[in-house]
């Protein structure tokens, strides 16, 4: 594909393929028809897929300019390409998937950061609604996750790092967003004090992706056996 022509627009290269993704869409023998799922070259500034990405009733096609961090989403509809939704990223692209999150048979958009210097990456998940006809930013976690398809929940453990405190947080699909629901955190006093450690308690009960509330705040404490047990069995209850 033409791009890292940086000469030639989205709309062009788009309408260059459209009659090949035509003929592919006739044919449907495959789901994915352009695009390299991570990135390979340094001096690449766009990154473009183009299929059956999410379900196999719909011709998706995406766009990332990684310069400026974007990312733009097509329809194919009646033979012409329709913008269905954009967004500025907050992480710095490296890849891109397509996961089944909420066990309704479509996949969502999964872009992932490169690792950091303690191995930890960064999704961010784009939701197509059916309300809208769009695709939407629903929310971003963070490393080690498991998905919890009959429950349309996500559980994340973060083991922390150098720059931020280690966490274990429960996120579930509400109003086609992915919001966190509880979060457990061994927080740092301060950045100055590497040894004392808080032990705090979040939940949310609405819908909003910051509705995070602290609900507890003490000193950690190991042989505290109720932050232990809240801790190791956070996922249980």
């Amino acid at each position: 594909m033409d791009v890292n022509d940086s000469s030639k627009t989205t709309k062009q290269i788009l309408e260059k393929y459209l009659p090949s993704v035509i003929a592919k869409t006739k044919a449907d023998s495959e789901a994915f028809y352009f695009g390299n799922p991570m990135v390979e070259e340094e001096e690449v500034f766009r990154q473009m897929w183009i299929g059956k990405l999410l379900e196999p009733s719909r011709v998706i096609a995406i766009e990332v300019n990684i310069k400026d961090t974007n990312i733009q989403f097509f329809e194919l509809k009646e033979k012409s390409w329709k913008l269905i939704g954009s967004n500025k990223m907050s992480i710095p692209f490296f890849g891109i998937e397509f996961k089944d999150l909420t066990a309704d048979q479509r996949k969502e958009i999964v872009i992932s950061s490169t690792r950091n210097m303690n191995a930890n990456t960064f999704q961010e998940v784009y939701f197509y609604s059916d309300k809208t006809s769009a695709i939407h930013y629903a929310g971003s976690f963070s490393t080690d996750y498991v998905i919890k398809k009959d429950k349309k929940q996500i559980e994340v453990t973060y083991e922390g790092s150098a720059y931020m405190d280690p966490y274990k947080a429960l996120y579930e699909w509400r109003n086609e967003m992915l919001v966190p629901v509880k979060k457990v955190v061994l927080a740092h006093k301060s950045e100055d004090d590497n040894t004392a450690l808080k032990f705090e308690y979040y939940e949310n009960n609405t819908s909003n992706l910051k509705g995070l509330t602290l609900m507890v705040s003490e000193p950690y404490n190991e042989e505290n056996k109720k932050q232990k047990s809240l801790w190791d069995n956070f996922f249980r209850h």
